[in-house]
């Protein structure tokens, strides 16, 4: 009985280190473990490099580093031009929009009264009222308290700015030093066992997420071809959210492109009604033919214990969650297998 009791303790134990970490130490160690995976990647390029030029690594690797950062910030420039120019776009065509949404509320409203015997007139006017309802609960957010709240963005772009910084900084300083920092590690006790769990850790996260993202990008890539075969000018706008749409759980992008659908066939435009379904077929085939492939066997758990996982991260960790749901899971298997917990 102490033996199972000692047992639930040290279970409970690592739930809640896992979880305090995971809240207070995580965050403000992003940036040095960002650094720290730069430099074991870029490490055996900059030892090649050191040797055959005689530059020290930490400059070659610094070197590389800002080459990495000089080609992430002109994707990213050019990603958020092209984002914002077609949010500008359609701003401008909100006008046009709005148009189309009274004759959509219309011919819906027809095919109410047609359908259920209700006045025209009052469902009409019952909608109207909701949206316009909607329209100055949003207007009267937008006072003096939450205008102010911008410095809190202006706060936290100045952080990411700096924590860029500090993850290059702290690159090139374990580049320098990887090799006497991981001697230094060798010599304690801990570092076997930690050892034994991060590495089983990287191996399930590293498979996950990298499943998740390539699966997102290509669903993202399909959507937006076929956004631009359809000749939307949002097609980059809409593809995007197409593929954030799928990554998350139960939601896909049946959220969007269902109900889409059936506007254009209300509307009577079967062309586009059909090109939603076929979006939302396509998008389906992409996950059910990568997934497997990808993922398979290799997580060695089922996948409902990943949803599990991610919508109790969503629930504690809010948006992130979707991320370190699956991670937190990994990490409190690995060490309960490490020091036989489970057992």
């Amino acid at each position: 009985m102490d033996v199972e009791w000692k047992r639930r303790f040290c279970i409970v134990g690592i739930v809640a280190g896992v979880y305090l970490g995971f809240r207070y130490l995580l965050p403000v160690s992003i940036p040095f473990l960002i650094g720290w995976g730069l430099a074991v990647w870029l490490h055996p390029l900059a030892v090649k490099v050191s040797k055959k030029t005689r530059v020290k690594k930490s400059v070659a690797g610094g070197f590389f580093m800002l080459l990495l950062l000089a080609a992430a910030g002109m994707l990213l420039w050019v990603g958020v031009d092209t984002l914002i120019g077609q949010m500008r776009a359609w701003l401008a065509d909100l006008p046009a929009l709005q148009t189309k949404f009274y004759q959509y509320v219309d011919q819906c409203c027809c095919a109410i009264e047609d359908t259920f015997g209700i006045a025209r007139a009052d469902s009409r006017r019952f909608i109207l009222d909701n949206v316009g309802k909607m329209r100055r609960n949003f207007i009267q957010g937008i006072s003096p308290k939450t205008i102010f709240q911008a410095t809190d963005y202006l706060k936290g772009l100045i952080s990411v700015v700096g924590a860029v910084i500090i993850a290059f900084i702290s690159g090139v300083l374990f580049l320098k030093d990887l090799e006497d920092i991981r001697r230094t590690l060798r010599t304690y006790r801990f570092y076997q066992p930690w050892k034994r769990v991060l590495k089983g850790l990287r191996r399930t996260c590293v498979t996950y997420l990298k499943a998740q993202v390539l699966i997102m990008l290509a669903v993202a890539f399909a959507s937006t071809l076929m956004l631009w075969l359809m000749k939307s000018p949002y097609f980059l706008l809409f593809g995007m959210g197409l593929g954030i749409l799928d990554a998350l759980p139960i939601i896909g992008t049946g959220l969007f492109l269902y109900p889409a659908m059936l506007i254009f066939f209300v509307k009577g435009q079967t062309g586009l009604a059909v090109w939603c379904l076929s979006m939302e077929l396509v998008t389906t085939l992409v996950r059910e033919f990568m997934e497997p492939r990808l993922l398979g066997d290799k997580l060695g758990v089922y996948p409902v214990v990943i949803m599990a996982a991610i919508y109790f991260g969503f629930i504690v960790f809010g948006i992130a969650g979707f991320i370190l749901g699956p991670i937190a899971l990994s990490l409190i298997y690995g060490i309960g297998k490490e020091w036989d917990i489970w057992d």
